[in-house]
């Protein structure tokens, strides 16, 4: 599938800058950003879906208790 994308001028400028001195396509750039973007999208998703398993599951702490064990952690650092 092909599609076309409307880009605002100060961000097809961007692109021409960058792909003039990365010898790449500013299509190819542009390709490339938006795969990193939805690779990142997709990754975060399931660390939200991880999270919410979590919760389900009872594998949390209280807030309480997560500072505890931070003070812990440093006390042991500084000793």
């Amino acid at each position: 599938m092909t599609a076309t994308i409307e880009l605002p001028q100060s961000m097809i400028k961007r692109l021409e800058k960058i792909a003039a001195s990365s010898r790449r396509t500013p299509s190819a750039l542009a390709k490339q950003a938006i795969n990193d973007r939805l690779d990142y999208e997709e990754w975060a998703l399931a660390q939200i879906d991880a999270g919410f398993a979590d919760i389900k599951a009872g594998r949390t702490i209280s807030h309480d208790e997560f500072w505890t064990s931070i003070d812990a952690h440093v006390r042991k650092k500084a000793a």
